[in-house]
């Protein structure tokens, strides 16, 4: 595994008034340290692989809380329920990019790749010096897609850049995402033009969106919220690649006497067997991967992971 030295990560600490101090030696030129050693990351993985691949073996979720967190958590908690749980993970870092940090928490960034051909550009954290790191982003790279070019220091450690910093950029990394958001708000309609009209990822949405709302006897509404933006990595043009955690709620009044069913081997039909009758709500994460470009231009998603969550009958 090899540093990427074009990889640049840009920190956001929402809570930094109140994150604990890291511990390093301080002088008057140096403040900060980075937030893992790059030859730890390899470690890192290594148990990831292992507890998951126990979880597998076991057939239950339940271990996968000592290594992820988030909507990660949620997404493969819900999909542990589809015939007792997934495949051995076998992704490892391949590229990272390691930021500094004056305080907890900290968090890095790896592309992760599998002998099969997928990539995922992962977000590790850690909430403070006696927390473990786990697992809490981790979009694919969608097909055709690339990753930018990411801006580094002299010394080859990370550039930061606050959800709220606007500079150079067609919109900040948090208006970028209550863009996008709003754009998905809005389906099926064409989303505004700071948003790419054929992003991948919003057409995938509207695709399910008129599925859903085609049922007979049935009236679908849709609701889009999305997390504080926490992880964003500059690019070397002065634009960011952002980490983006969005929520979904899918809305159903169901005619008296009809029921919304699912198709055995889904998310939804492991957790609502007996299908939606009379209103109901089925509950997704997503997470996205935005490119926010510099000057002016269209926001775009490159990469997602996302699922079913929660099934909630009315």
């Amino acid at each position: 595994m090899s540093r990427i030295l074009r990889l640049g990560v840009a920190v956001v600490s929402c809570l930094s008034l109140l994150a604990c101090a890291v511990p390093h030696q301080r002088d008057d030129a140096d403040a900060t340290k980075l937030a893992i050693a790059e030859d730890e990351v390899d470690s890192v993985y290594a148990r990831y692989r292992e507890v998951y691949g126990a979880a597998v073996d076991i057939g239950d979720p339940q271990p996968l809380s000592v290594v992820e967190s988030g909507s990660v958590l949620d997404i493969d908690t819900a999909a542990f329920q589809v015939d007792g749980g997934g495949t051995e993970t076998v992704l490892r870092a391949e590229e990272v990019a390691i930021p500094r940090f004056g305080a907890y928490p900290l968090w890095f960034v790896a592309v992760a790749s599998a002998d099969g051909g997928e990539r995922r550009v992962q977000v590790f954290a850690r909430a403070s010096a006696v927390d473990e790191w786990t697992l809490t982003e981790s979009p694919a790279i969608v097909a055709q897609a690339s990753l930018p070019e990411l801006r580094v220091t002299d010394d080859a450690t990370a550039v930061t850049v606050s959800p709220d910093d606007e500079r150079g950029m067609v919109l900040s990394p948090q208006a970028a995402v209550d863009a996008y958001v709003a754009a998905l708000a809005s389906l099926p309609e064409a989303p505004a033009e700071t948003v790419a009209a054929d992003d991948p990822f919003r057409q995938q949405m509207v695709d399910s969106y008129q599925q859903s709302a085609q049922l007979p006897d049935v009236e679908f509404s849709q609701a889009w919220t999305a997390e504080p933006v926490q992880y964003v990595l500059r690019t070397a043009d002065g634009g960011a690649l952002v980490f983006a955690t969005l929520h979904r709620a899918d809305q159903f009044q169901i005619t008296p006497g009809r029921t919304v069913t699912y198709a055995a081997g889904t998310v939804q039909n492991a957790l609502a067997p007996e299908g939606l009758v009379g209103s109901g709500v089925v509950r997704f994460d997503h997470q996205v991967l935005l490119v926010v470009p510099p000057g002016s231009g269209e926001v775009r998603a490159i990469g997602q992971f996302g699922g079913v969550v929660a099934v909630e009958q009315g």
